[in-house]
């Protein structure tokens, strides 16, 4: 059900009856974020409020908190449906609605959820009219104060119809669990069943990735749920980076003739937590490379796109990224399949609050209602996914502190063990010592510790049989390709009069640090199982240290910005976790001549020789006792003069890195990540701009307008340059470039195969690029 919506962003009386008069709405698909649309002001998301988890006790005003945008407006969705004529039962599956939603069909009311997060279905089979259509009306009431990030606001995720018989399976029916045992590979079935009989038979197709049939089985039904067992003597196992997926199928027969049909995906895969040698994935002792992740997607809001999802997956792993933490929230199922099939580890979250608020409207507030709901409903959607290796009931819940505290995780930890005992529970604990005074900490199997490796040791040694790891850790703050002159370590980092913070990243909040001090507590700590950095991309909202200076409004967190265009942060984690040789050169090198600028280097050569216009400024080595230097080579106050600044391996001298001065700007460089997608009219295609020279040089200080139009099979959806506090609604035809870039996103026109033209004008001219499109 994604075309055909009508849609109003407004409160409308009579919109939920069957024959109102929609006429005069907006078309739009879904998914759909209407939120995104903006504009950014500031009145959109003013808050008062305290941070407890940073630190900030007493209320303080916060603009931007949740992106400026507005999150909070009521809106409506009609669209018309058609239902066969033999459909005995009908369904709507939602995969979220962003909030306090209500469902109506042909008039009849049907509850929605109230988190915008959860996944679920409604049957609304009394309502409909079979063969003939129907017409199906949501409210969405989102209330503001209610997040502390950027939400989205409407359907933003995807919505089916569901037409079942009489005897069907119902949601999320299907668990899968496998065992290894004796090097043979168990997978245990159970299917759930509505109206089971004595002529109803349940049959199980297992596959492998290549389609061939490993185990099946048919069975009669007597009751609603039906258990099988296979048994492979010969198995593929499902791990990181190298992934291997089985499908099963469950179909239901009745005088054999097949009514009704399911199948999910699933990986045979073994996960151990020690406490001394920590994560354990197919009997190898593995470190976790992780990263947190909001789920918005940038320019395109809260709207779930799978290729823009698919991108940002597969640049964190370029940077050596293992596991993926959704933060702090059920993520779009979408989401999870793509770590099924690129072999991430997955922290699944639930929620960021219990019982005590946040914010005035926070989860908090319908806590004691939904939680056990909205749990169970998450773990039965994503039980099955092989990449989900832990269950986290809570992110910095203030029931930290509290002595009862431990009452409500003891609750949440029962509800996962009885729906999935396979998987361990886990909570991100930000007051650490609270946590495990009260009790909190040793409710929940994995002690998640938010910014505090300088308690990892003690922890240990006073709880020795708890497993530790870093669920939170980081949040280093920085504006894409800007540089301060000097490398300053700031802590805490200070609001900026530009709204920019440099790349350098040695700036971080009072509750963080940089990164390099969690690389090393890694490396000194074999029991602590890994670590989940804030964030892998800048996300909409939370504009630490800007809390109140629009137009700030997007996180400086990322390791990479909001358009997916990399800091230079990405080169440490590269230069830590994986093997690729390089050296990463920066700052830029366009400055005044005179200027004192410090020089640094990502690279993971032991030794590096830095030359100024063929001149030697001496050889850098990596000193582990200084945490700035432990992981990248610094050369303090060198007097800058135009010209090429070249880096070269003492060890290596093939592996090099060279930045050259830039002069006057005179073109723009269009360049698409893909020259081909598909017309499915989901297909996302990134496309950077650069500003460059005659010679080639990107200009780093020269930033210029940019205005975009496209031709062909292709429409334009959105240029973002990265910068926190640009107040231009994405969706404009026009953006500033941030450090001499920005990228401009265009989607396929569905079924409609041929060349779309992109033209990219400015004072610099006018420049096309060609995208195909195809089937």
């Amino acid at each position: 059900m994604k075309y055909g919506w009508k849609f109003i962003r407004e409160d409308v009386q009579d919109a939920h009856l069957e024959h109102f008069d929609d006429a005069n709405w907006r078309e739009v698909r879904i998914p759909h974020d209407y939120a995104i649309e903006g504009p950014f002001h500031p009145d959109n998301d003013k808050q008062v409020s305290e941070v407890i988890a940073d630190g900030i006790i007493r209320p303080i005003v916060h603009v931007g908190r949740t992106g400026a945008l507005p999150i909070a407006e009521k809106a409506w969705y009609r669209k018309k449906f058609f239902v066969q004529a033999d459909t005995k039962k009908v369904f709507l599956e939602f995969d979220g609605i962003m909030s306090n939603s209500t469902i109506y069909v042909n008039s009849l009311k049907y509850q929605g959820r109230v988190y915008g997060y959860s996944s679920f279905s409604v049957d609304i089979s009394d309502a409909v009219k079979f063969g003939a259509e129907n017409t199906l009306a949501v409210s969405v009431s989102p209330e503001g104060t209610s997040s502390r990030w950027y939400t989205g606001a409407g359907i933003y995720r995807a919505v089916r119809l569901v037409e079942k018989a009489d005897h069907y399976f119902p949601y999320c029916p299907l668990r899968v669990t496998t065992e290894i045992r004796n090097n043979k590979a168990f997978i245990d079935l159970e299917a759930s069943i509505v109206n089971p009989s004595q002529d109803v038979e349940v049959e199980f197709v297992v596959t492998d990735r290549d389609g061939m049939v490993v185990g099946s089985s048919r069975k009669r039904c007597y009751i609603d749920s039906v258990y099988e067992v296979f048994k492979l003597n010969s198995y593929r196992c499902w791990g990181i980076w190298n992934s291997y997926l089985y499908t099963v199928t469950a179909k239901i027969f009745i005088d054999g003739k097949e009514i009704d049909c399911y199948n999910t995906r699933f990986g045979i895969r073994t996960i151990e937590f020690d406490s001394n040698k920590g994560f354990i994935i197919n009997g190898a002792v593995t470190k976790i490379k992780g990263i947190c992740m909001h789920h918005d997607l940038g320019a395109l809001g809260a709207a779930f796109n799978k290729y823009a999802a698919e991108r940002q997956i597969e640049k964190l792993i370029k940077m050596g990224v293992n596991g993926y933490r959704c933060a702090h929230n059920p993520p779009a199922p979408e989401v999870l399949d793509l770590c099924d099939e690129y072999g991430l580890v997955v922290m699944d979250e639930a929620y960021d609050e219990w019982q005590m608020k946040k914010v005035k409207n926070g989860y908090g507030k319908h806590f004691d209602k939904w939680a056990k709901q909205d749990l169970v409903d998450m773990i039965r959607r994503d039980r099955n996914h092989p990449s989900v290796i832990m269950w986290s009931i809570g992110n910095e819940i203030l029931e930290q502190r509290e002595e009862d505290g431990y009452k409500v995780a003891r609750y949440l930890h029962r509800i996962c063990k009885q729906e999935d005992p396979t998987r361990p529970t886990t909570a991100g604990l930000s007051m650490t010592e609270d946590a495990f005074r009260t009790g909190i900490a040793f409710e929940v199997d994995l002690a998640g510790i938010n910014y505090k490796p300088h308690l990892y040791e003690q922890l240990h040694l006073k709880y020795p049989d708890v497993i530790l790891y870093g669920s939170e850790t980081g949040s280093t703050v920085s504006t894409r390709g800007y540089f301060e002159k000097r490398a300053t370590i700031e802590h805490p980092i200070k609001p900026k009069e530009n709204l920019k913070e440099s790349s350098f990243d040695l700036g971080s909040p009072n509750w963080a640090y940089p990164y390099e001090r969690e690389f090393l507590a890694q490396d000194q700590y074999p029991f602590v199982f890994g670590e989940f950095v804030w964030t892998g991309f800048d996300y909409i909202g939370e504009p630490t240290p800007y809390r109140n200076h629009f137009p700030a409004r997007s996180s400086y967190f990322g390791i990479y910005d909001t358009a997916g265009m990399e800091k230079d942060r990405v080169y440490s984690f590269k230069s830590k976790w994986t093997d690729e040789k390089f050296i990463h050169l920066m700052p830029h090198w366009n400055w005044t001549e005179g200027d004192i600028v410090d020089v640094h280097a990502y690279s993971s050569c032991s030794k590096v020789e830095l030359f100024l216009n063929g001149r030697s400024l001496g050889i850098a080595k990596k000193n582990s006792k200084d945490e700035t230097k432990s992981h990248r080579f610094v050369w303090e106050k060198v007097l800058y003069e135009p010209g090429e600044l070249l880096a070269v391996s003492v060890d290596n001298p093939s592996i090099k890195s060279c930045i050259k001065t830039a002069q006057e700007p005179t073109t723009v460089l269009v360049e698409p990540e893909k020259v081909s997608i598909f017309a499915d009219g989901d297909a996302l295609c990134y496309i950077k701009c650069t500003i460059v020279d005659k010679q080639g040089t990107v200009c780093p200080c020269s930033d210029i307008q940019l205005n975009f139009s496209v031709t062909g099979p292709i429409e334009y959806i959105a240029a973002d340059s990265g910068y926190q506090a640009d107040e231009r609604t994405f969706g404009e035809p026009y953006c500033k470039t941030l450090s001499g870039k920005c990228m401009v996103i265009i989607r396929s026109i569905k079924d409609t195969p041929g060349t779309g033209m992109l033209t990219v004008s400015s004072e610099l001219g006018e420049q096309t690029v060609e995208i195909d499109t195809v089937l």
